[in-house]
């Protein structure tokens, strides 16, 4: 067994300073837009009961991802999001164990919309969201690749959180719908941050996904070893981000780093992200 610091799962959310994040509503006429890298390179992935499995062939997962936020009123805003997925397996070092082939995919990701409605604008703030993700992928049966979901996403959540000029915290719960029998799941999400640096934000972050077991969709043995978009995906995950402003309240990069305390159906994984964003 490898030790704990190899269990680093790639689940960055490609936001940017904190305030963008949570119960936060950028305001109207107001935004940002954000392009976003996150890699991950691995030869396991987590198994259906949660074991380390061999996936006999290294891996590599890359997307570069284009997100933007806008107000369109004092309490609304709409958020989109627009994935392009580069994958690409090695040779099999066990072709009676793995047989598929080595090869690379390339495409779209599941494109999303959201809107968010701001409930309670107080000390201690509240808003309630729903986003949606498309059926938009490429998949690949031979190689066991997918650049997404092979069925549409709906999750309406609810997120509460405050914040002053040196912290802020926020909890969020979220329940996805899924089509072409995938199972729904339910998602809990918090983020604690700290100005650590008049430019400087840092953050740790919990989150969390469990699925209802209740869809039928089929993980074939191919998409099992790249763990590539599986049902009954789970994952329990801690970790740092951090925001820095290049250009005070225009424009900056951020990151993250996740680690992964427990995991099913998802590759097991270092992850590497990074994002350059703009706002007004």
């Amino acid at each position: 067994m490898r030790c704990f610091s190899s269990f680093l799962l790639a689940f960055f959310l490609l936001t940017t300073a904190s305030v963008w994040a949570g119960p936060w509503l950028p305001g109207k006429g107001k935004g940002f837009v954000q392009i976003g890298f996150s890699g991950l390179f691995y030869d396991a992935v987590f198994g259906p009961n949660g074991s380390e499995l061999n996936a006999f062939r290294t891996t590599s997962d890359v997307t570069l991802q284009f997100y933007g936020e806008y107000g369109i009123g004092k309490k609304w805003a709409i958020r989109g999001v627009l994935p392009y997925k580069i994958l690409t397996t090695g040779s099999s070092t066990n072709v009676a164990a793995n047989p598929a082939p080595a090869g690379t995919l390339t495409g779209i990701g599941n494109i999303g919309l959201g809107v968010k409605r701001s409930l309670l604008d107080g000390p201690v703030k509240v808003s309630v969201g729903i986003d949606a993700l498309a059926n938009t992928f490429t998949n690949n049966d031979r190689l066991g690749l997918r650049t997404g979901y092979e069925g549409y996403t709906v999750t309406p959540y609810i997120s509460v959180g405050s914040g002053g000029s040196r912290t802020y915290y926020f909890a969020e719960v979220g329940y996805g719908f899924m089509s072409q029998n995938y199972s729904n799941f339910l998602k809990l999400g918090g983020e604690l941050g700290y100005k650590l640096l008049p430019r400087l934000w840092v953050a740790g972050t919990l989150d969390f996904r469990v699925p209802a077991k209740n869809g039928p969709f089929f993980n074939t043995e191919a998409y099992q070893f790249t763990a590539t978009y599986l049902n009954n995906q789970q994952f329990l995950g801690a970790g740092l981000k951090a925001s820095y402003d290049l250009i005070p309240n225009k424009m900056g990069i951020s990151g993250s780093l996740i680690g992964a305390l427990a995991g099913q159906n998802v590759p097991f994984s270092r992850s590497y992200n990074a994002g350059i964003f703009y706002k007004w």
